[in-house]
C-alpha cells in the first residue's frame, strides 16, 4: 500500500503511462447524498499488474469524507485499497483469479 504524492509513487514503482491504461473512472465522482452527508471525491481508480488484477486509486480533492478503490474479483473475495483523503494514492494486492472491474467507494467522515 502506498500513500502520498502520486507522480513520485508511480515513478518509484517504475510504472509508465502504458501501465496506467486500466483507467476506469477518470472523471470526478460524487457519492449520493444521504441526508446532510455527501462526499465529493475527485478520484481515478484502475487496474495494474501483469494480468491487470490489482487495484489502485489516486485522488485530488476529497471533501466530506474518504475514498477507496475496490477490485471486483471474479470467483474470490474483493480486495480494497486503504481509505484515502485528498491528494493521496493507494494500491493493494491482486485478485486470486481475475478482476472484473475497479470501483471507487466513498464514506462520509
Amino acid at each position: 500500500m502506498l500513500r502520498g504524492n502520486f507522480s513520485r509513487k508511480v515513478a518509484a514503482l517504475g510504472l509508465g503511462a502504458a501501465a496506467l491504461t486500466g483507467l476506469v473512472a477518470a472523471a470526478p465522482a460524487q457519492a449520493a447524498a444521504t441526508g446532510a452527508e455527501a462526499v465529493y471525491a475527485d478520484c481515478a481508480v484502475g487496474s495494474y499488474g501483469k494480468n491487470s488484477d490489482g487495484v489502485w486509486i489516486s485522488c485530488g480533492d476529497v471533501v466530506g469524507g474518504q475514498a477507496r478503490g475496490r477490485a471486483d474479483c471474479a470467483g474470490a473475495p474483493d480486495i480494497y485499497t486503504a481509505w484515502v483523503t485528498g491528494w493521496q494514492y493507494a494500491q493493494n494486492g491482486f485478485c486470486w483469479f481475475s478482476m472484473r472491474q475497479a470501483i471507487m467507494e466513498t464514506k462520509a467522515s
